[in-house]
């Protein structure tokens, strides 16, 4: 991900959700540890938003600190973690705040265009 040598130093909000109710964060395996590694040297700040299988406590809260620009990159693992309904709310706050999106299972490009998709109006 060569995107993330760009964020040297800055407030990441990273979100996720979990894929099942069983899914255990807290092992040394899987997805959040991955995004853990690849942020590796990261020397910012790191704010987690890990919402349970059927939650959406955490996505509420980053909603919240989009808004008061309380994290300056957000990295989310996919956007099928956010429901549909909400990713505009989030394409368009990030990109009102000059918010970087970024996304471990999509591209920079296609997601990119989703968040233009919503943010035409402005």
């Amino acid at each position: 991900m060569n995107d993330l040598n760009k964020l040297s130093n800055k407030r990441i909000g990273l979100y996720m959700r979990k894929e099942k109710k069983s899914e255990n964060f807290s092992t040394g395996y899987g997805r959040l540890q991955w995004l853990r590694c690849e942020l590796g040297e990261h020397r910012g700040e790191i704010e987690l938003y890990i919402d349970e299988y059927d939650s959406s406590s955490k996505l509420k809260e980053l909603i919240n600190d989009i808004r008061s620009e309380k994290i300056e990159v957000l990295m989310i693992w996919s956007v099928n973690d956010i429901e549909e309904f909400i990713f505009p709310s989030i394409a368009v706050g990030c990109y009102l705040r000059q918010i970087s999106i970024i996304s471990f299972c999509e591209s920079l490009t296609g997601l990119n265009k989703v968040v233009a998709k919503y943010s035409r109006a402005f």
